[in-house]
């Protein structure tokens, strides 16, 4: 019986402690999450229910992926083990309706498909959204309220918006981000018309 000598042992050995080193770290995901109410809420749902659409928010290309990425000067680093749990801009839709559907309690306010046309839209476009490595974050949003009724008004906003903040590492960065968000909510839920 052959037995290898004890070079290919040693050989075969360092092999398997080399791709033991190369293992990927684990993948972290993470949501912009969806914040627990205190009080809770429910809508009879009539005919005379002023329902509010919430369109997916619009951003630019770069940003709308599942990577968690901050910027250094012009360089935009992309995070190695973390990702979104979806697109950022689904997280951002899910987080404003939630918030705004949170802060409004006589209207029903969605970002799902609808039978009919709601009575009012919300299309929000997000120019800008960036967290640097210092910990400084700015977003940059503007939006408009449609209604149905074409002989009402529609309502123009815009939004300059920053934050400070750690971002030692990916939560930190994604807990910014909430923040910046949630202020972007508590704006637009203020801009929506009183409903008769």
């Amino acid at each position: 019986m052959m037995f290898p000598s004890r070079r290919t042992v040693l050989a075969l050995l360092g092999s398997c402690t080399l791709l033991a080193g190369c293992a990927s770290p684990q993948l972290h995901i993470y949501t912009l999450g969806i914040p627990v109410h205190t009080d809770t809420k429910s809508l009879q749902v009539s005919p005379q229910t002023t329902i509010v659409q919430i369109s997916r928010i619009i951003m630019p290309d770069y940003l709308d992926s599942q990577e968690i990425i901050t910027r250094q000067g012009e360089e935009i680093r992309r995070s190695p083990n973390s990702r979104w749990a979806s697109r950022l801009s689904l997280g951002i839709t899910d987080l404003i309706t939630n918030e705004v559907a949170a802060s409004q309690h006589d209207i029903l306010v969605t970002d799902q498909p609808l039978a009919q046309a709601a009575d009012m839209q919300i299309m929000v476009a997000i120019s800008e959204f960036d967290v640097d490595v210092s910990g400084h974050a700015i977003l940059n949003a503007h939006w408009a309220i449609v209604p149905h009724d074409r002989h009402k008004p529609m309502v123009r906003n815009i939004a300059h918006l920053a934050a400070n903040g750690p971002v030692r590492t990916d939560a930190d960065t994604a807990a910014l981000m909430r923040k910046l968000v949630i202020q972007l909510a508590e704006h637009i839920s203020r801009s929506i018309p009183a409903t008769p």
